[in-house]
């Protein structure tokens, strides 16, 4: 049967959110597994074992949780939403709760840990608003159980708008697999700052006698809601495979030119770029020009 827990806490931030997704082994089997476009399946073998046959995969609980994503996020997409950003942290708060219930195959958010607002804080992370779908699918582990659990969350009415929620930014997934074979899984969504770093890019390095000039660009990945937005870059600069030394700082500038510098010498440069929030982007690759 499918059953969905009442919502809790209902405030205008829906700050307290969750539903539940409860599956008999009659239900699975009734439930066909949806034509989903995503990477190859793991592939499996069936080994003979006298009388009886036993299923080998390649599947891990990483790659079944890279389906789920592909295709929420492209679900999203095709809804006109944006993606939703994967969160490691939040995700291990998730494969946790989904260990927990495939220890008791208990399949609800009590036996998960709790209140998974309070899980989300325990471990120290920030939100505004949260939701969890839970589920468990006696499919053959990898993507036969993935694509089994992702079609029953899509049909039933609460758990699609939490996978469609206009308001949550990222997502964890957790995988886990019970000792009988079956699959668990608890989602986590959260409405959260943005802490995804921002993207630094070289562009064009020219010299023209003894001028040098230097372009960079970047961006911010949009989020679904709260976007901190570029701020400014660090550029970087060396002679040859000397110092580095900070050329610009805190600059909204995307380009610059350096006048007067020694030949026979090589010139070198890194940018890094910030966002609202101080997040910082990795720098770039060395961008490296010969002055002859």
């Amino acid at each position: 049967m499918i059953d969905a827990a009442p919502r809790r806490r209902l405030h205008a931030t829906l700050r307290h959110r969750g539903t539940a997704l409860l599956m008999s082994t009659v239900l699975a089997a009734l439930l066909a597994t949806p034509a989903i476009a995503a990477s190859a399946p793991a592939t499996e073998s069936t080994v003979a074992t006298g009388a009886t046959a036993t299923t080998t995969t390649a599947s891990t609980a990483s790659t079944m949780a890279s389906y789920l994503l592909s295709w929420i996020n492209r679900d999203r997409v095709a809804s006109g939403l944006r993606p939703l950003r994967s969160w490691p942290a939040m995700a291990s708060v998730a494969n946790r709760r989904s260990a927990r219930m495939a220890s008791s195959l208990t399949l609800s958010h009590a036996a998960a840990g709790g209140d998974a607002g309070a899980a989300l804080k325990a471990a120290g992370l920030q939100w505004y608003s949260y939701g969890e779908i839970i589920g468990t699918s006696s499919y053959t582990w990898g993507y036969a159980a993935a694509a089994n659990l992702y079609s029953m969350w899509k049909a039933s009415r609460l758990h699609h708008a939490i996978i469609f929620s206009s308001t949550f930014n990222y997502i964890g997934i957790g995988i886990a697999r019970a000792a009988n074979g079956s699959t668990w899984s608890s989602i986590l969504f959260t409405e959260s700052v943005d802490h995804t770093r921002p993207a630094a890019r070289n562009g064009s390095l020219t010299a023209s006698g003894t001028t040098i000039r230097f372009a960079w660009w970047g961006y911010d990945p949009l989020l679904q809601t709260h976007t901190a937005g570029l701020r400014s870059f660090d550029v970087l600069y060396r002679v040859d495979w000397g110092t580095w030394h900070l050329l610009r700082n805190d600059t909204t500038s995307r380009w610059l030119t350096l006048y007067g510098r020694a030949r026979h010498h090589y010139y070198s440069f890194r940018v890094q770029a910030a966002d609202r929030r101080g997040n910082l982007s990795a720098w770039t690759p060395v961008k490296r020009i010969w002055l002859p």
